[in-house]
């Protein structure tokens, strides 16, 4: 099977560069999604859809995952990750592919804690974070509050969760509830540690 190249949004930062970086993850297996931010509002996100099936998708997943993660991207200093929706018809499918990000991440910043053991971020606080309410919020919601919020206009909803997840790996608040959200994510529930 050919290598599938992902979609690329550049917002202006190069991986390579030494700034400060935080990555959010928005893992899926119709739409992964990676942004690489720094605060100074430049990003980089990459969407892929894996190939094949079962084991193959996930394996050209972690390839895709492996190589963002890998010799590109430098000075990460924290990562946010979309925790599961309970309830999911693809439970342990999301399951499996969690805990791939996961091993992923600890093998490319073994030496870095705050990126190694991601912020687990559930879906209605990511919502809130975004459009002020977690629930009830619609993909395209998302989309248009990420372009109000923040003046950056994605066309894939993935790639916007990817986004606004790195912003809140960043510790990014000025509202007085992206504030409260950022010291909650903060409690050690939410980082899973050895």
């Amino acid at each position: 099977m050919p290598k599938q190249n992902p979609k690329i949004i550049d917002g202006g930062l190069p991986l390579d560069h030494p700034c400060d970086k935080y990555i959010g993850i928005d893992q899926s297996y119709s739409g992964f999604a990676i942004t690489a931010y720094s605060k100074d509002g430049a990003y980089y996100t990459e969407v892929f859809q894996g190939q094949g099936r079962g084991v193959e998708r996930l394996s050209s997943i972690q390839a895709f995952v492996g190589d963002f993660l890998g010799d590109r991207v430098i000075n990460v200093k924290g990562a946010a990750m979309e925790g599961y929706s309970y309830g999911a018809q693809m439970a342990h499918m999301a399951g499996e592919l969690g805990g791939m990000v996961k091993l992923e991440l600890k093998c490319w910043f073994y030496n870095v804690d705050d990126a190694k053991y991601p912020l687990i971020i559930p879906p209605s606080v990511l919502k809130k974070y975004v459009t002020g309410k977690g629930t009830g919020v619609q993909k395209n919601q998302i989309l248009l509050n990420v372009y109000k919020k923040w003046g950056v206009e994605f066309m894939d909803d993935n790639a916007a969760d990817s986004y606004s997840l790195a912003r809140l790996a960043a510790g990014e608040a000025d509202l007085a509830y992206e504030k409260q959200i950022i010291k909650n994510v903060l409690d050690p529930k939410y980082r899973e540690k050895p």
